[in-house]
């Protein structure tokens, strides 16, 4: 995504010297902004250009019309403003930013990386150019330099160097969060030499809770107060390191897997995370306060790779996946990652396709906590929707997404729900829950784990 539109980035000397000159300047910059905010970009576009014409190195509108460049798809040329901008004030971060955005989309990923790079080396405050090089350094199979960077996204979203981006689940809460984030308390209690501490949270938070309903309020000073000013942070963090040994099981069924998705587009997989994995990882979504969305799906909690998820365990997963799989996910690296955890025993996702060109879905709550053995687990239509079928929103979507899903009912794999194991699909596949039934208690809570890789456009 492009960032920026400016006007006032002058330095004295790109700026005309005659008073005519410069009241036609801030005139036609004005008028450039009015279209380009209105999204009248060829009006936008030839404005700029008058302006450029009255001044000729004026870093923002160079950075600008390279703004309009790349958002009509001519992305040589818009790097081709950023650099003239740059030559004009080198410290400007916005089009070092939107260049690395260019270099990406053009996949010249060293160029981004060192535009990205750039930009948070002169704003380290930067979110998304952080964002950004974790998600790069991850393709490029650098996983420590990715989680360095994750870890700044997260500082900068809860940490003391937060920027405000993540501000209202900072002061809101609902009952089901703040009941989740009690029974989590507790559970560390249980495990810690410091359980006094988190048994007095547990105590604070159910209090809280009982004053709240199902939607999410923002929190008066006194309920603040009372759950303290580390509410929905990192309050505790339960390490996940890399194993020495495999993450992902062997696959001797590896070659029927790889066979049964270019048949079927979806497949179930048994077994997926080697005992030890499965144990760390499970830990560390049981122990970790990284729940800090609760306002995406009702009746979930969930976590996300920018939020808090990110773990070097968590990264050798998804590395391990494309080494198992390089059929299907070699050219797809990890575009994201999430956990979502069911609060009630019938937390269930409605259908969707996801935004990218493979998912990998997989369970880690034990089969003892599912009430109807045979089912809760996931339904994937295995009939991929028109290519040309452009969904908008996730619930005004729903009506033909559930109208498309009868139609094609008899093509449905279904898979019923297992303790570490996984679903591979292609991502523009509709899948929903398939009525989950689990048991009361934190330990039952249904936690499923979801790995995107490549994009969309790759899926077609």
């Amino acid at each position: 995504m492009f960032l920026c539109i400016e006007t006032d980035r002058r330095r004295e000397a790109d700026c005309p010297t005659a008073p005519h000159a410069e009241t036609r300047l801030r005139r036609l910059l004005a008028e450039a902004m009015t279209h380009h905010r209105s999204g009248r970009l060829a009006e936008a576009e030839a404005a700029y250009q008058g302006a450029l014409q009255v001044s000729p190195a004026h870093a923002g509108t160079l950075h600008n019309l390279g703004v309009i460049a790349a958002a009509q798809g001519k992305l040589a040329s818009a790097v081709g403003y950023f650099d003239r901008a740059l030559a004009t004030e080198p410290l400007y971060g916005a089009a070092h930013y939107n260049r690395a955005v260019a270099h990406r989309m053009l996949g010249q990923t060293r160029d981004a990386i060192r535009g990205f790079s750039r930009a948070c080396t002169i704003d380290p405050g930067h979110y998304d150019a952080h964002l950004a090089l974790g998600f790069l350094w991850l393709a490029e199979g650098e996983r420590d330099r990715a989680l360095d960077h994750f870890a700044r996204t997260y500082e900068l979203r809860r940490g003391d160097d937060r920027t405000g981006i993540a501000a209202k689940s900072l002061s809101w809460a609902n009952a089901g969060k703040l009941k989740h984030d009690a029974e989590q308390f507790r559970y560390l209690a249980a495990r810690r030499r410091d359980g006094r501490r988190f048994e007095l949270l547990a105590r604070s938070y159910d209090e809280v809770a009982k004053e709240l309903g199902v939607d999410a309020v923002e929190l008066s000073d006194e309920r603040f107060e009372l759950l303290g000013d580390d509410y929905n942070t990192a309050i505790h963090v339960s390490p996940a390191p890399e194993r020495a040994d495999r993450a992902i099981s062997a696959r001797p069924d590896r070659a029927a897997i790889v066979q049964d998705f270019a048949a079927q587009g979806a497949v179930a997989i048994d077994d997926l995370l080697a005992p030890a994995a499965l144990t760390g990882l499970k830990k560390f979504l049981l122990e970790s306060t990284v729940w800090h969305d609760f306002s995406h799906i009702g009746g979930f909690v969930a976590s996300y790779l920018e939020d808090g998820l990110a773990s070097p365990l968590l990264l050798q997963i998804a590395n391990e996946l494309r080494t198992a799989f390089p059929e299907i996910l070699r050219s797809h690296p990890l575009s994201q990652a999430w956990a979502f955890k069911g609060l009630v025993s019938e937390s269930a996702v409605d259908a969707h396709a996801d935004d990218a060109a493979v998912t990998v879905n997989f369970w880690v709550t034990p089969d003892a906590a599912n009430r109807v053995p045979g089912s809760g687990g996931l339904l994937v239509c295995r009939v991929s929707p028109p290519a040309d079928w452009a969904l908008t929103d996730y619930e005004t979507d729903k009506a033909e997404v559930a109208a498309f899903l009868a139609q094609h009912a008899d093509d449905t794999l279904h898979v019923p729900y297992r303790e570490n194991r996984a679903v591979l699909f292609r991502s523009r596949l509709f899948h929903r829950s398939d009525a989950p039934h689990f048991a009361p208690g934190y330990e039952n809570h249904r936690i499923n784990v979801t790995m995107l890789f490549g994009s969309e456009t790759g899926n077609r």
